[in-house]
Parts: structure tokens; sequence; C-alpha cells
């Protein structure tokens, strides 16, 4: 049985509003006012608000900006009832969170409506994000350990037999196995590193101070950023052969190191996910007063539900592709271009190709 939370001053109201929701097998709890209904509800969790504006000691928009700051009761759904008919209080009331209002008086059919709509809602968003983590789960406990081990053997397996039987390889064998555990070591350091930059992005993301701080970076050179950062990522990838790169010289209203690392995903990417001696082309260009970025692959490519599922943790294909990383590298670019106020852009034909475009601030539109 639902749960909702009356708070409404008007005895009359109130009681009127208790007996529809009960006579619909609704379990209802109501306050007063505003200060008893903020108690009410951190005390009994309900599934929706229905909120009087005006009230003696602490009005409707109190309540509602109380329950929004805490992340217990953020997302229960909050229906304003408001006897004013100016759209100016109305569309505050919309301005500061609330998902619905109804103007008094209003009839039995309404009142039931609007708390149906808003309980469907909230059960929909709550399947979707069960859904998601579900799927994070599944992600995650299938391709974490995987990422982890397979570098981790390696550099186990190969140090052991070098430690044991060292005197029984040739200088060239030797120098081989070392050369296989500095690039194991690689990977997993660059695992490490991604997890670390995709929690410090989430943080930033919430840090208002750090985020004006970030508006206010600057520098004039992406084509030689993007030059020295793509031939860093083909070097490890041997694929220097297969890229092209053009790009424009100019300002970017962003720091260099998140400028570099989204270089960096975009590239490894595009090349993990296309065979060698495939080209893939890597452009900068200004237009309109926005740097757009294109790493543009002719690999195996990504089907329109796989576009849409693009998230931390998600990989595709997994048992018919060996894949490296754990699907951190796009997350990573999108939160970094989100935060500067970009905008990320992924084309794909499966069997074809894939680009990735980003559109970042250019420092000559500040």
């Amino acid at each position: 049985m639902k749960k909702i939370a009356v708070i409404e001053d008007e005895v009359i109201v109130r009681e009127t509003i208790i007996e529809r929701l009960t006579e619909a097998s609704y379990h209802v709890v109501s306050a007063e006012n505003g200060l008893l209904g903020i108690d009410l509800i951190r005390e009994q969790q309900p599934d929706l608000v229905l909120c009087d504006i005006m009230m003696p000691n602490l009005g409707g928009y109190g309540v509602l900006e109380y329950i929004r700051k805490d992340p217990a009761t953020s997302l229960i759904p909050f229906i304003f009832l408001s006897a004013l008919s100016d759209k100016t209080d109305l569309r505050k009331g919309m301005l500061s969170g609330a998902d619905d209002y109804l103007t008094k008086p209003f009839t039995k059919e309404e009142l039931l409506n609007a708390v149906a709509v808003r309980l469907e809602k909230r059960e929909t968003f709550a399947q979707n994000l069960r859904s998601a983590l579900d799927m994070f789960r599944d992600s995650l406990s299938r391709s974490l350990p995987h990422e982890f081990l397979t570098p981790l053997n390696s550099i186990l397996g190969l140090s052991n037999l070098l430690r044991e039987h060292q005197a029984k390889f040739s200088d060239v064998e030797v120098d081989e196995m070392l050369g296989n555990i500095h690039q194991s070591g690689q990977r997993l350091l660059r695992l490490v590193q991604n997890y670390l930059r995709f929690a410090e992005l989430e943080s930033i993301r919430h840090d208002e101070d750090r985020l004006q701080s970030l508006s206010e970076e600057r520098f004039g050179f992406p084509d030689s950023i993007i030059a020295e950062t793509v031939d860093l990522a083909t070097a490890q990838t041997k694929r220097k052969k297969d890229i092209s790169v053009q790009a424009d010289a100019g300002p970017l209203r962003m720091g260099i190191r998140d400028f570099e690392k989204i270089v960096e995903e975009l590239v490894d990417n595009a090349c993990k996910f296309s065979l060698d001696g495939t080209r893939i082309d890597v452009t900068g260009k200004h237009i309109d007063g926005l740097y757009e970025l294109t790493v543009m692959d002719r690999g195996r490519g990504m089907s329109p539900q796989q576009i849409q599922s693009i998230g931390a943790y998600q990989q595709f294909d997994r048992l018919q592709y060996e894949q490296r990383g754990v699907g951190l590298g796009l997350a990573i670019v999108h939160a970094i271009v989100e935060m500067y106020g970009g905008t990320m852009r992924i084309d794909s034909e499966q069997g074809k190709y894939t680009a990735v475009t980003v559109l970042l601030p250019s420092g000559e539109a500040h």
C-alpha cells in the first residue's frame, strides 16, 4: 500500500483529502503545518507528498526546499496544493522543484489522477534505476576481475619465471619477457588511474567552486596537444601508420590536462576497436565559437542501443571480442565534456565505422 503524506493547515480540506485517499486504498499520514510536515516526512518516508503552499510557521516552499536537500527524501514526488490562481506563484512552485500542483478547489477525480500519475512516474523511474544497477553489477562482475587479473597474472607469472629460471633464457628472451611485464604494468596502471579519474570527475561535478575555477582555464595550442597525445597513444598500440591528424590552433576555454585526456581516450578506443591497417582520422577545427574534435575509425561500429547505453563499466560483445578497459574511457570523456559545458555525439554504423565528436568551448566565444 502506497503511503501519502498530506500537509495542510485547513482542517476541513485536510480531512477531505485524507478521506478521499483512504477510500482509494492509500495509507495516509498528515500534518497541520510545515514544521510538523518535515518531521513527518523524515520519519515516515512517504511515497508522495501533498503540501499546501500558504501555511503558518513554515510554508510549502520551505518544506520542499528541505526535502530536496536531504538525500533520503530528495526523490519523493511533491505536489503543491494552492488556492492561488496567480500563474507567477504556480511557476515559482514548479521552478522550486515541485512535480505538480493542484489548485483549490479540486475534484476527487483531479486529486486521484494527479496522485496516480506521479506515483506511476516514480515507479517507472525506480524500475529504470534497478535495471541500470543490474546492468552495472553484471558488467562489473564480468569485466572487472578480468581487467585486473589479466595484466596482474602476466606480471606475476613472467617475473616468477625469470626469478627461478633466468639462466635458462637467452638475453633476447629475457628482454622480451621484461617488455611484456612492463606493458602489463602500464595497462594495470592506466586502469587504476582511470578509476581514480572517474571518481574525481564525479566529485568535481558537485563542487561549484571547482567548476568555476575550471571555467577560467585557457590554452591556445590544441593542435600541438592533439599531435603529441596521438603520438604517445599510437606508439603504445603500434598504429602510427594508420593515423591521420589535421588540427587547428587557437584558444580553448578548458584545462590542458582535461583536453589531453579526451584525446587520449578517444584515440585509444579507436585503436582498440579497429584492425591494424585501417585508417583512423583525427580532426580538430574551430566552428562558430566552438572547437570540434572528431576521432573516426573504420572498425566494427556500434548499434544505436549500444550508443544509448554508454556508461561507466559498460562493455559490449564481451563474449565475442576481447576488450581492454572496463568501459570507463567514453564515460570519462563524456564527464569532462559536460563539465566544461560541451557536448558529445557518436555516429556509427556496425561493421563500417565509428566517429566520436566533441564540441568544446572556444576561448574566442568567451
